[in-house]
Parts: structure tokens; sequence; C-alpha cells
């Protein structure tokens, strides 16, 4: 067992898990037919391979940028898909820093100034902590991917060895920041081993790929995702999942703004 806040919790050797991890390739509930799988029947199934109640995780997340080297280490409360809450504890200016999502809703505490902010808009679409995510890529959820894209089975493709489905989504929205999504599907496992994330233009946005997958109580997940945002050149961000522990009891208080300002 583990103290954790002044709360007892129990933790064993990814957010979501962090929120990212499940939010990767997810898709609503549905009905899985023998024959003929819809792009949203296969991302159903990844869903149910990937779902918990929650989730309690410590990430070590490493930006690169150029020859430039940054390590940042932080812990992670999720409930679902829904809800998360991720404190920074390095390096030493970050340490105190939270990030709060609720559905759609995305706020930060910043300890040097004492303060919240809410993200909203254009804002969303910034870099997550000087990382290759955005804030944006944390708010993605099952139903808006199915609400606000259109999904297409390609030919199957073999990725690593391994023989894969191969998922286009375009958006129905012709704002969308992600305009089409091409996604690589582990057919044995059901698990998304990489995606890559179109302008309306045609032009590559970001490359995201999963490594290490491990069990979890009979659920294979990923431990490693990389990040690569093509527009920023020379970068990379990698997310690797130290610990985790899957339903175990986490308040629902941890999921408040009373928590974010808790020092």
């Amino acid at each position: 067992m583990k103290t954790i806040n002044g709360r007892t919790r129990g933790f064993a050797p990814t957010s979501r898990s962090f929120a990212f991890f499940a939010a990767i390739f997810t898709a609503a509930a549905g009905i899985f037919p023998a024959e003929n799988p819809t792009a949203f029947d296969i991302l159903e199934k990844i869903d149910k391979n990937m779902v918990y109640t929650t989730a309690y995780a410590e990430i070590d997340m490493v930006i690169t940028i150029k020859n430039r080297v940054i390590t940042k280490q932080m812990t992670s409360y999720a409930r679902g898909n829904e809800k998360s809450l991720i404190e920074f504890h390095s390096p030493p200016r970050d340490k105190g820093t939270k990030i709060l999502k609720i559905a759609d809703i995305v706020k930060i505490y910043y300890p040097s100034a004492e303060r919240v902010l809410r993200l909203s808009g254009h804002m969303l679409r910034q870099s997550m902590m000087g990382s290759d995510f955005s804030y944006e890529d944390m708010t993605e959820r099952a139903k808006k991917m199915r609400e606000e894209y259109d999904g297409a089975v390609k030919e199957d493709e073999i990725l690593d060895g391994i023989p894969c489905h191969v998922l286009v989504l375009t958006s129905k929205l012709p704002k969308q920041t992600y305009f089409t999504r091409k996604i690589w599907v582990d057919k044995r496992r059901f698990l998304g081993l990489k995606e890559e994330l179109y302008a309306g233009s045609g032009k590559l946005l970001k490359a995201l790929t999963v490594e290490d997958i491990r069990v979890f109580k009979n659920r294979n997940y990923p431990t490693k995702v990389t990040m690569v945002d093509k527009l920023r050149g020379d970068s990379g961000t990698v997310m690797t999942i130290k610990k985790i522990d899957f339903d175990i009891p986490i308040p629902d208080e941890m999921f408040s703004e009373r928590e974010l300002l808790k020092k």
C-alpha cells in the first residue's frame, strides 16, 4: 500500500493510467459482427480491451527538441476517459503544476502564480507542458470520435511483422484540427499500434506509435507511447508508464478544483 496526498492507495507496476493512453484509439460501444466489421466496430473492440473504471499511474515524459532532452515526471489519477488529474513532480520549475480534465474541460493550476487557468478554443491546441501532445489530444473521447468522423476499413497491412487492420477516419467538420486519421490496429490483440494525423490539405501533422505492450489483469495495455509533431521539426515526446494500478478506489473529490488548488 502507498500513501498519496494523505490517502492510502494500493498500486502495482500506464493514463490514459493516464487519460491519453486510453483515449488514443477509442470508440462508442456497439456490436461486433462476425464478418465485414466497420471501422467503429474495430475501434469498439479496442475500447473494450482498454477500458477501466479507475487507474493510478506514475509516468515519465521525455521531450526531445533538437539536441535538448527534458524529462518530466508525473502521477495521474483517472476515472474512465471522462476524468483525470495529472500532477507534475519534476523538473523543479514544473513541480506542483496540475492538469484537471473533466470531459472536454481542461484546467491548469500553476503554483508559481497560484492561479487556475481554464483552456478553451484555440488554447487547447497548444503544446501540453512543452511536449508534442496538445491539450486537445487530451480531451478526445469515444463519443466525440463517432459523432465527428466517418470511418472506413482499408486493405490490411503488415506493420513490423504484425497483421493490422488499417482504418481511415475522415472528419465531418471542415475546421477539425485532425481532418484525417489513419490507424493501424493489431488484428489479433485489437490494439492501436500507430496513428497518423493529417490536416485537411493532406499534410501530415503528427505521428503516434505505441510499444512495450504488457498484460495487466487480462488486458493488453501499451506502456510506451511516442508522439512526433511533424510541424515542430527534430522533436518527439515519449511517455513511459513506470507503474500502474487499475480499478482502485479513487474518491470523486480527486477530480475537483479544490484538489487542483491543494498544495
